[in-house]
């Protein structure tokens, strides 16, 4: 595990990195130190081989924090950082009591949901699932979160964690509103009493030695006390104080950005007296602060980030020579290869493979570029690649399959690049105006390179934020937010945020 020793000698390594002294922070009271910015692990693919350059370059140069998720990837992200780290202790680059892993479990999708539904056919359900979704249900009984557990260890290839966090507990409420909203306080008395009994066996881990300390990611602890959904932070504490009065409770999760700003001006503890951060902080709880890239505003999500620019005539050149490449490409493969696949793969097949059909009007029909990025993420690259990657297994004995598959993997990702270009151009004209007004209500902004600098500027630099984490999936993602960690604090962040909303 990390150590107060193991991460004080972690950072005097980094000496001649030259960070300021407000880039290195106290983890609350667990007496360990951290990087102001931490490695996220959100959108960490197991087999990316630039994912894990940039974890090993964010090692390496001064972010010594990685946060991950049983469910990031459907276990990849947990499978990714443990190769990196094995490999990299392997090396003697890094030891084992200078990092600080943080992992967390509740979610059940993906394998787990796999699991879960064939254990309800064996007569053996896990207990007390949320069945909030078809493909998405959570749990956190401690049968569920032993089982979880396990299985996040074995992809870390580690043998204890230093965080485990109980993910988004709020999924219960949520399910309860939705099918009971009327009856808050039942709802809520069930709520802690499940994290109560998380939170006993989270103690006994601790005495196993299998996590160092524990807390809860959630995105409702900086949500307005009326809310049905509201985890209250001073509940939370009094629960843990409830299973030991030495309790391990030591850390808590939550967004935080320049347009969701409730962590420190959501008066929501102490019956309106009080914020988030401020509990926290006289807890003495380390706090981690997700999501300060990617703010929901008015039920859309928007990327405060800088974009590239390319000239409009040639994003629409580009399109329509990238968009006729994979038209042929996928004509050949209904012509000389559809019918020698299983019949039954048919349908889907022609489906996956008709990029071009149904993307032709791709330049006009995305309502922005998070719009766009999500269905490229989450469905188009998954459905293409899984669907190229049977193909190929099923397909290895037919001539000229192999070739085309490497052809159109490289077309496709060339056409959604395209498509990408467009909707960068419309995203970056929001980030200019953005930018601009952080300039205006702050002259230290001048010299900011990037949106994503300023705003991580002023996340480390308000007060009770130990470690905001970033999604660094590329090294030039890592040197973006080392530049940030590298930059003054920000006067006033407080007010600054107030005033930016106004």
């Amino acid at each position: 595990m990390a150590t107060p020793d193991g991460t004080l000698a972690y950072f005097k390594r980094m000496a001649d990195k030259k960070f300021p002294e407000h880039a290195i922070r106290e983890f609350g009271k667990t007496g360990l130190r951290v990087s102001s910015l931490g490695f996220g692990g959100y959108r960490i693919h197991h087999n990316s081989i630039e994912h894990a350059k940039a974890l090993r370059h964010a090692l390496l140069n001064g972010v010594n924090l990685i946060d991950t998720s049983s469910n990031y990837g459907d276990g990849g992200s947990e499978m990714l950082i443990g190769n990196v780290l094995r490999e990299m202790f392997e090396r003697d680059e890094l030891e084992r009591d200078e990092v600080v892993v943080v992992s967390k479990a509740g979610y059940v999708q993906g394998q787990n949901m796999q699991i879960a539904r064939q254990l309800e056919e064996d007569g053996r359900p896990f207990s007390e699932l949320v069945k909030y979704q078809e493909n998405c249900w959570h749990c956190l009984h401690p049968d569920f979160l032993e089982d979880q557990l396990s299985r996040t260890l074995e992809r870390l290839n580690l043998p204890a964690l230093d965080v485990y966090l109980l993910h988004n507990p709020e999924y219960f409420l949520a399910d309860r509103k939705k099918n009971n909203g009327r009856d808050v306080n039942s709802a809520h008395e069930e709520y802690y009493r499940r994290i109560k009994q998380a939170f006993a066996w989270l103690e006994e881990k601790v005495a196993e030695a299998k996590i160092r300390t524990y807390g809860i990611s959630s995105n409702s602890l900086p949500a307005a006390a009326d809310d049905f959904e509201f985890t209250s932070l001073q509940r939370i504490l009094s629960t843990a104080q409830e299973v030991s009065s030495s309790n391990f409770f030591q850390v808590v999760q939550f967004p935080f950005n320049l347009m969701e700003t409730g962590a420190c001006t959501e008066e929501n503890q102490d019956g309106g007296a009080r914020t988030l951060l401020q509990v926290a902080q006289e807890a003495g709880l380390a706090t981690l602060v997700n999501r300060p890239l990617n703010a929901m505003f008015n039920g859309e999500i928007i990327r405060l980030a800088t974009f590239r620019e390319t000239e409009a005539k040639a994003v629409i050149d580009l399109f329509h020579n990238k968009l006729t490449t994979v038209q042929r490409l996928e004509k050949q493969f209904r012509d000389d290869f559809l019918q020698q696949m299983p019949e039954q793969a048919h349908d889907t097949l022609g489906k996956i493979f008709s990029l071009g059909r149904q993307f032709a009007d791709a330049l006009a029909f995305f309502q922005s570029w998070e719009h766009w990025d999500h269905v490229r993420q989450n469905t188009l690259m998954p459905q293409s690649f899984s669907a190229l990657s049977y193909v190929t297994q099923t397909g290895s004995r037919i001539e000229g399959l192999s070739y085309w598959s490497e052809k159109y993997s490289e077309a496709m990702m060339q056409f959604l690049e395209a498509i990408s270009m467009k909707y960068e151009n419309d995203a970056q004209e929001r980030s200019f105006k953005l930018s601009g007004k952080l300039k205006s209500l702050d002259a230290e902004f001048a010299s900011a390179a990037t949106l994503s600098q300023q705003a991580l500027r002023i996340m480390t630099s308000i007060p009770g934020v130990d470690c905001v984490l970033v999604g660094m999936r590329r090294p030039h993602y890592v040197e973006d937010a080392l530049a940030a960690m590298k930059a003054d604090a920000i006067k006033d962040a407080r007010d600054l945020i107030l005033d930016f909303g106004a």
